[in-house]
């Protein structure tokens, strides 16, 4: 009966799945395991070395600044602000502001925060991120869910919560990218 053990496991990873790349087609890339390439909506804009453009928050100096800034914004649903973290790295020609409000974008920002907030796992302020020392080689750098800790737990333990059947395979990891001198989260791999 392992047939029937991976079905409820694989909705379970869908419901997290579908939404996330909406979440990512609007704010960068994503990557699931299997596709051939990271789907992306474009190339990627350098409004980081832009002088003219304003980023709507403080540039992050280091990769794990731009994680736990990114997964707090998400755990305390402000859904626009994490997606415009990334504004600088958004594809060239994309409004931000509009983009980043886009129902779908909202959506996928909302299953997120789902996955992450569990009965029982204060969320911030009281609860805290905190990302493992990230050691960048160069202007990108992959963090996986298990090196990002809620409350003490890691984000890749609260995804698996009410999951069944086999998830040993299964694992998020944020895609950071350095621009203009400061960090942004611009996507993700997903293997389910």
């Amino acid at each position: 009966m392992t047939g029937r053990t991976s079905i409820p496991a694989v909705r379970w990873l869908m419901s997290l799945v579908l939404p996330t790349i909406v979440l990512v087609a609007a704010c960068g890339s994503v990557r699931v395991a299997g596709s051939a390439a990271p789907a992306t909506t474009g190339p990627v804009a350098s409004a980081a070395s832009d002088p003219t453009t304003s980023s709507p928050v403080p540039p992050a100096k280091t990769p794990a600044a731009a994680v736990e800034r990114w997964v707090t914004q998400i755990l305390t649903e402000q859904y626009t602000e994490a997606c415009l973290s990334s504004a600088p790295a958004l594809p060239a020609g994309q409004d931000p502001e509009s983009l980043c409000k886009k129902p779908a974008a909202l959506a996928g920002a909302k299953s997120l925060h789902d996955a992450w907030a569990k009965p029982g796992v204060e969320l911030p302020p009281k609860g805290t991120v905190e990302v493992a020392d990230v050691t960048a080689k160069g202007d990108r750098v992959t963090v996986p869910d298990t090196a990002v800790t809620l409350d003490g737990r890691t984000l890749r333990s609260l995804e698996l919560v009410g999951a069944t059947g086999d998830t040993g395979s299964f694992s998020l990891s944020l895609k950071v990218e350095k621009r203009g001198g400061a960090w942004y989260v611009t996507g993700f791999d997903l293997k389910a």
